[in-house]
C-alpha cells in the first residue's frame, strides 16, 4: 500500500499541510474501505507529524496541546494461556505493584466464569489502596452473556471491562450499558471517527480506545480524542505505548497509557534511546517531533518477506 501506491500520491507534497496529505491518502484509498489502508495511512501520517514538529522545534505532546506533562499508565497482561493458574497470575501481579503499576489490566474469557472470577479476585488482593483493576474479553461474547456475566462481575469493582463483545455491535454494547456499573472501553477494533461516533452517539462507550496506528495516524486520532471530549469522555488507547504517550499529554482528556507486558518497542529492543513508563507514569519525550529514535540495525534484523509472514501466521488473540 505504502511503497507501491499511497507514497507516490504525495510525493513533493508539503507536509506542513498535513490536513491536505491525509485527505488525499484517505480519498484515494477509500474504496477499500477503513481497515489496511488506514494502518498504511497512518505510517504516513506519523512521520509527518515528526516532521512538522522538527521543523518547529517541537515535541509531539507540546504540537498537539500540551494538555499535561505526564500521564498514569497501567500495566496490561495479555497471558490466558490453559496452564496460567491463579497463583500465577498473582504472582506477575505482585511484581507489576512492586514496579510502581497500581492499576493492572488481565485478559478474562474462560470457558468458566468462575475462573474468571477467580482471577480478578487474587489480582484485586495484591493491588495498593487507590488501585485499578481492568479485564479484557477480545471480543469473546454476545449479547445475552455478557449481560448474565456482568451481572455476576458488577459487584467486584472493575475499572472497566474491554471489548466484551464484537467491536461492529453497538446496540449490543449500548444494552449492556444499560444493565451494567462497570465502565465499558473499546475501540482498538475502529478505525474511523465515524465509527466512533456511532458508539459515542448511542452512549454504547464510557472510555475510548482509538488506536493512532489503526485510525490513521495523529491527524485522525485527534479528531477522535476531541470527539470523545465533547461527548463527555476519557480517553485511554490501545497498545502503541510509545506514540499514545505524547498523544495522551496533548489533549485534555487523556486517561490512562498502555503499557503491554513484553509490547512496548523499548522492550522489543528497537530503540536507540529507551522510552518507557516509571512507578507507573509516563513522561513523554522533550525531544522535537515524536522522540521515537529507532535503532536501525535492530530493526534491520526484525524484517521479513511476504511469503515468510504467510508460512508463519497460525491465529491471533481474539475470540
Amino acid at each position: 500500500m505504502i511503497d507501491d501506491y499511497l507514497s507516490n500520491l504525495i510525493i513533493g507534497m508539503d507536509p506542513l499541510d498535513y490536513e491536505r496529505v491525509w485527505t488525499k491518502l484517505a480519498g484515494q484509498s477509500r474504496r477499500l474501505g477503513l481497515g489496511v489502508n488506514s494502518m498504511a495511512i497512518a505510517a504516513i501520517d506519523v512521520a509527518v507529524w515528526d516532521i512538522i514538529g522538527k521543523h518547529h522545534g517541537m515535541p509531539l505532546h507540546r504540537l498537539v496541546g500540551g494538555a499535561r506533562s505526564s500521564i498514569p499508565s497501567y500495566i496490561s497482561e495479555i497471558n490466558l494461556s490453559a496452564g496460567d493458574t491463579a497463583g500465577d497470575l498473582a504472582a506477575r501481579a505482585r511484581d507489576y505493584v512492586s514496579r510502581g503499576f497500581s492499576s493492572i489490566k488481565i485478559k478474562i474469557g474462560k470457558p468458566d466464569l468462575d475462573e474468571d472470577i477467580e482471577r480478578i479476585r487474587v489480582v484485586k488482593e495484591t493491588l495498593p489502596p487507590g488501585g485499578r483493576l481492568m479485564v479484557d474479553l477480545n471480543q469473546k461474547w454476545d449479547t445475552a452473556q455478557a449481560i448474565q456475566a456482568v451481572a455476576q462481575l458488577d459487584p467486584l469493582g472493575l475499572a472497566w471491562i474491554e471489548e466484551p463483545m464484537v467491536h461492529h455491535d453497538v446496540r449490543g454494547h449500548a444494552e449492556l450499558r444499560r444493565q451494567a456499573s462497570m465502565p465499558i472501553a473499546l475501540g482498538e477494533s475502529l478505525h474511523g471517527k465515524s465509527q466512533f461516533l456511532e458508539y459515542l452517539r448511542a452512549d454504547a462507550v464510557d472510555i475510548v480506545q482509538a488506536d493512532v496506528a489503526f485510525v490513521g495516524g495523529v491527524t485522525e486520532w485527534l479528531k477522535i480524542a476531541h470527539l470523545a471530549e465533547t461527548f463527555g469522555k476519557p480517553i485511554a488507547p490501545h497498545y502503541m505505548m510509545e506514540l499514545s504517550l505524547p498523544l495522551l499529554c496533548g489533549v485534555p482528556n487523556g486517561f490512562m497509557l498502555e503499557d503491554v507486558v513484553g509490547g512496548s518497542l523499548t522492550e522489543l529492543g528497537l530503540l536507540e534511546i529507551p522510552i518507557a513508563t516509571r512507578d507507573g507514569v509516563g513522561i513523554p519525550s522533550d525531544r522535537p517531533g515524536h522522540g521515537i529514535v529507532f535503532d536501525k540495525t535492530a530493526l534491520a534484523a526484525c524484517s521479513v518477506d511476504s511469503a515468510a509472514v504467510r508460512s508463519s501466521f497460525s491465529g491471533g488473540s481474539k475470540r
